[in-house]
């Protein structure tokens, strides 16, 4: 019978080559590590690895046996964290982490629900990058994730997730923009006019994100608007931009090229083991509710 242990040490020397690099990884002794190995190779009757000076080599058995050895381990460790939480006291405070693009209505709707139905429970709303969304809701340090999405659905890490619908985006510029003051913008206009691009999007690699060759990535929604006074354009969600474009600082640009490829999804993302949390449970609830409501 195979324990977690051999199999967490196999996955390690296979990820990192050698077998002291395992140790580091899962912070063991190089003895150990290589122990779980060999009671493995003895328990199967083939090596799993050869030795090429310092690197531990994958043999065929090997390779074919780390895809499984991967999902075994995963599998793993949501029922430790899953086992473990059911013990711990309920959450007092709940970090969300979302992306720019995510429309501020429906914070505030979740915001409100929330208040009402757990009224001691403390709500951050942390303006966060995916990658790091990701890290932080495997280290629980993060509970619930909002983030754009538009071919890449499935995360790169060993998260669950919501698909909650459709945000409507945009081309916008200044009011004073060569651009602005076309009719029916073609693509072939924006790619010769400087792009501002959202450094949130940029870094999750949304496709279609980047259409001009010559371009900006900007951190700040604000600082966006202000460059957009003087010159370029950006895509951005409409419920971000209507309230400056009612304000005489930007224009939506009429860009009927680029108007069917250049929205995007929701999704929340959250971790295995606080799916049966009550507080996270209510709050998926909460968004499906506004996703029915007001997402496409």
């Amino acid at each position: 019978m195979f324990t977690r242990e051999q199999i967490m040490s196999f996955c390690a020397v296979f990820e990192h080559g050698s077998y002291s690099a395992a140790a580091r990884a899962l912070g063991r002794d190089r003895s150990t590590v290589r122990e779980h190995v060999t009671i493995l190779e003895d328990n199967i009757g083939v090596d799993l690895f050869s030795i090429q000076g310092r690197s531990a080599v994958p043999t065929n058995t090997a390779k074919k046996l780390y895809p499984r050895g991967v999902s075994v381990a995963r599998q793993i460790e949501e029922f430790e964290k899953a086992a473990f939480n059911s013990f711990e006291q309920e959450l007092l405070t709940l970090n969300v982490y979302h992306d720019a693009m995510i429309p501020s209505p429906l914070i505030a709707y979740m915001e409100c629900a929330l208040s009402e139905e757990f009224s001691q429970l403390q709500v951050n709303w942390l303006h966060r990058s995916r990658q790091q969304a990701m890290e932080d809701l495997l280290k629980e340090k993060a509970h619930l994730a909002l983030m754009p999405i538009k071919m890449n659905v499935q995360p790169d890490r060993e998260v669950n997730y919501l698909n909650l619908g459709r945000v409507p985006v945009s081309v916008y510029t200044g009011t004073e923009s060569l651009i602005g003051n076309k009719t029916a913008v073609r693509l072939a206009d924006l790619q010769l006019t400087r792009q501002y691009i959202l450094e949130n999007h940029y870094d999750a690699a949304l496709q279609g994100v980047q259409i001009s060759p010559s371009y900006s990535i900007v951190s700040n929604n604000d600082v966006v608007i202000e460059l957009l006074k003087n010159n370029g354009w950006a895509l951005l969600p409409d419920e971000l931009a209507t309230p400056f474009c009612q304000r005489g600082d930007i224009q939506k640009v009429d860009s009927y090229e680029v108007v069917n490829t250049i929205n995007y999804n929701i999704c929340t993302f959250y971790s295995p083991s606080l799916e049966h949390n009550p507080i996270v449970q209510f709050s998926l609830d909460v968004l499906r509710r506004y996703a029915r409501e007001y997402l496409d």
